[in-house]
């Protein structure tokens, strides 16, 4: 399965909108910071350039709905040749609740789909993995340096942030 490029998923508050160019999202960050989600890319330039030739990984924009201000990017990975695995990267640089919120839907929609969502992050990443957490990732797999995580929708739908943002939907 494909992810498509023209998805628009909203709850209503947040929306994710694919990625554009004029979007800069690199400059967000500190580099170290950047690094925490993409560590092999350190430009707006080279990510825009990454995603022009990569046929497995998608980017969306997390925008409030109110105002149309850009509070968070999330990168999509095909993670098998089915395309029924994906990982999900990302990170955000403004309200930080509303980004969970943007986070939880994104996932409830990969979920829905019927496809297998995972994460991974470094060790050192102790807000991500939080944040995963909380949200009901389960780590699987840990290296050295990396943490890695599943979800599934049982798991989503029961978690404490899940029932605060979309208790209408239990």
């Amino acid at each position: 399965m494909r992810l498509k490029d023209n998805i628009n998923i909203s709850d209503g508050i947040v929306k994710w909108i694919p990625y554009s160019n004029e979007e800069k999202i690199c400059e967000r960050f500190s580099l170290d910071e950047w690094h925490m989600a993409v560590h092999d890319i350190n430009s707006d330039k080279e990510w825009e350039d990454f995603l022009k030739d990569s046929s497995i990984v998608k980017c969306y924009i997390l925008k409030l709905c109110s105002n149309d201000n850009s509070i968070a990017f999330l990168y999509i990975m095909q993670e098998n040749l089915a395309g029924t695995v994906f990982s999900v990267h990302g990170g955000g640089w403004e309200n930080p609740l509303m980004y969970c919120r943007g986070y939880i839907l994104l996932l409830e929609h990969l979920l829905n789909l019927g496809l297998k969502v995972r994460t991974y992050c470094q060790i050192s990443n102790a807000t991500a993995i939080r944040l995963d957490r909380a949200i009901g990732f389960v780590p699987y797999l840990y290296s050295d340096n990396e943490v890695f995580m599943w979800i599934n929708n049982k798991r989503l739908k029961s978690s404490k942030i899940y029932k605060r943002f979309y208790k209408n939907k239990l």
